[in-house]
Formats: structure tokens, sequence, C-alpha cells
């Protein structure tokens, strides 16, 4: 399948979009169901469908030995990743949690460099430190709110797992997707974490009051998030190298700050919005272009 590099970013950006969307979405969820139940919804909905569309994934290309690296790849995804960026949400504000997600791009380049050997420019180790002090003092500055934010420390530390977790699937994705298509990983990942996560939700309570938000919730979480955007991802990491895909990620605090403003009236502080500054001054230094004499 023939593709143009416009039509790729373009798709990722409305994949980033959805992904800052659903930080919104996790924040809803809350009100009516627990943790368990949003990670659940996030695969079981997207499983479903896979399941149901089997035959546009299957048969497998697979070879001896490939169990490993989908078992890796669902590792990182859905179940660290979910885990630690689900949990993140019942500590920390949506905003907050947004910045911490601007390491992705980051943290991504150093898998790159330290798997696949891909080399570090040097302005890449200054927006590494950057971005590093940017997050930290995001993180460490956190005003607390009992009601939308009980422990921001921990819940941006949790969100950085996830930004761990994310960059190490990136890397998985981009080595399976040699010889699979970006149907069947998708497809794979959304059973495999469905299988995981089941066992964990048959376990929780049912909530007494479910509210309408919460539901519509619980449904943008598994169709946009773990069907649509986990598709389109996994389809432009086909085409696209690893890195490429990961510098469109800046966009993901950005989306996330604009829906918080307007959706739950989240506002950062003075110190917080300096260091936001220099997480975004990082994320430029590595995003620009070098441009190299000839």
């Amino acid at each position: 399948m023939s593709v143009t590099k416009n039509f790729l970013v373009i798709l990722l950006i409305l994949c980033y979009a959805g992904w800052g969307g659903g930080m919104i979405a996790m924040k809803y969820a809350f009100t009516s169901f627990s943790l368990i139940h949003a990670i659940f919804a996030r695969v079981i909905i997207a499983g479903v469908i896979y399941i149901f569309i089997y035959r546009k994934w299957t048969p497998l290309p697979y070879k001896k030995g490939d169990w490993k690296y989908f078992i890796l790849l669902c590792m990182f995804e859905p179940i660290l990743f979910f885990i630690c960026e689900t949990s993140s949400m019942q500590y920390t504000t949506a905003s907050q949690g947004g910045v911490i997600a601007a390491c992705f791009p980051i943290v991504t380049a150093i898998a790159a460099w330290l798997i696949l050997g891909e080399k570090l420019e040097k302005k890449t180790v200054l927006a590494i430190l950057l971005t590093v002090v940017g997050v930290a003092g995001t993180a460490a500055f956190a005003d607390a709110d009992t009601a939308t934010a009980p422990n921001p420390f921990l819940g941006n530390c949790l969100m950085f797992g996830a930004v761990l977790s994310s960059s190490g699937y990136a890397v998985c994705v981009r080595f399976v997707s040699r010889r699979y298509s970006f149907l069947s990983i998708s497809a794979i990942q959304a059973i495999g974490g469905t299988i995981f996560f089941t066992p964990l939700a048959l376990t929780q309570p049912l909530p007494e009051t479910v509210h309408f938000s919460a539901v519509c919730a619980l449904l943008y979480l598994g169709i946009c998030l773990g069907f649509l955007v986990y598709l389109s991802f996994n389809f432009a990491l086909q085409h696209l190298e690893a890195g490429v895909v990961a510098l469109l990620g800046n966009l993901i605090p950005i989306f996330t700050l604009i829906f918080a403003y307007f959706m739950l009236g989240e506002r950062l502080n003075v110190i917080q919005i300096i260091c936001v500054c220099i997480t975004i001054l990082g994320v430029c230094i590595a995003t620009f272009p070098t441009h190299k004499k000839n």
C-alpha cells in the first residue's frame, strides 16, 4: 500500500490529538469506574472488534521464536503503559500528565540509540537535559489538589513510567513490522491485553452509581484509543522510522493542555509554566532540523 508522508503526518496529528483527549476521558471515567475498569475498557472493546474481523489480519506469517517479541510488545503496551498512564490520572492533573508525555520523543531517541544503534546528535543530548529539567520541575512544583490531584508527584512519576513503556513499544513495533502487518500487530496487542486484564476486571465490583459521562469516557477509551489510535499509530510506524513518529508526539501535551483548560478548568502555576517552556525548548531543539554545510 502506497501512502504519502503528508497523509501519515496528518494521521499522526489526529492520533496524538486522540491521545491527548484520552487523559481527559480518564478523569471522567473515574467519576464512576475503578482503575481496572478504565484499563479493561481500553482493551476489551478493541479486542472484540479484532475478533470479529479476524479474517482481515490472519493468517500470520509466524516464524519460530516470534512469540518472544509479541510478549515483550504486549508487556510494554497495553499492560505496563495502560497501568502507569491510567494510574497516573488518579494522582495528578491531565495538564501535568500531558507535559510529562512530552518526554516521549526524547526517550524514544535514547531507546533507538541503545537498542537500534542510531546515533545521538549533540542537539539531542542538550534537548534531553532541558527536557529532564523541565519535566522534573513540572512534577516537583505541582500543587496538590485533593479533588483532582491528591499526589501529583507520584502521578507524574507514573506518567513517566508510561513514557518509558511507550518508547519500548515503538521500538518493538518498528522491529516486528518488518514481517507483520500493522493490523495484525494491533490485533495481537489488543487481544493480548484483553486476556491479561480480564481476570483482574472480574474481581472488581461494579459501581453503584454510573454517570453518563463516565460511560461515554469508557467508550472513547475503547473505540478511539484502544482501536483507532493504535491502529493509526502502528500503521504510521510501519511506514516511518520510530524517531520520526515519536517527534510528532510533542503534540500530546499541547492537545492535553487545551482540552484540560476548556473541559476540566485545569491550570498550571507560574513555576510549572516556566518548566513547561523549558520542556518545549528542549523538544524544539530535538525537532528542529540540523543543516550541514556542504
